[in-house]
């Protein structure tokens, strides 16, 4: 009697125990690969200057720029969460990106000089 409850029991705790490895999200059994990706605005003779940007969705993006405050702005606000941030120096500026699969542009002004920083011209991030 004693065997077969036990038997009974054990049967179930197995079929709920692989139920519960077959039907758990994928997410829970991958070592998540977010990256942190550094970007420098940088001045080179009179222009500001910053390189594309290759991110997949939940990787973070930082922004620095030592010597100036910037604002962003991005046409698309699903990649963020919003349309706008600014940048006070010598702070960095750190997002994680949300958005979809696509090329997004987006501007950056540079507040002390009164110009758009150049890059892709616009800037550009791209999310494989």
């Amino acid at each position: 009697m004693k065997s077969k409850r036990f038997l009974g029991i054990t049967a179930i705790a197995s079929i709920v125990l692989i139920g519960g490895f077959l039907l758990a999200p994928h997410e829970l059994f991958t070592q998540s690969q977010q990256t942190q990706h550094n970007i420098s605005i940088r001045k080179i003779g009179k222009k500001w200057k910053i390189d594309k940007v290759i991110a997949k969705k939940g990787d973070d993006v930082s922004w620095s720029a030592s010597s100036t405050d910037l604002y962003f702005q991005f046409m698309d606000s699903t990649l963020f969460g919003e349309y706008n941030y600014t940048l006070k120096r010598p702070m960095n500026l750190t997002l994680k990106v949300k958005g979809a699969s696509g090329t997004y542009r987006y501007s950056i002004f540079n507040i002390a000089d009164s110009t758009f920083v150049t890059g892709n011209s616009p800037p550009t991030i791209i999310i494989p």
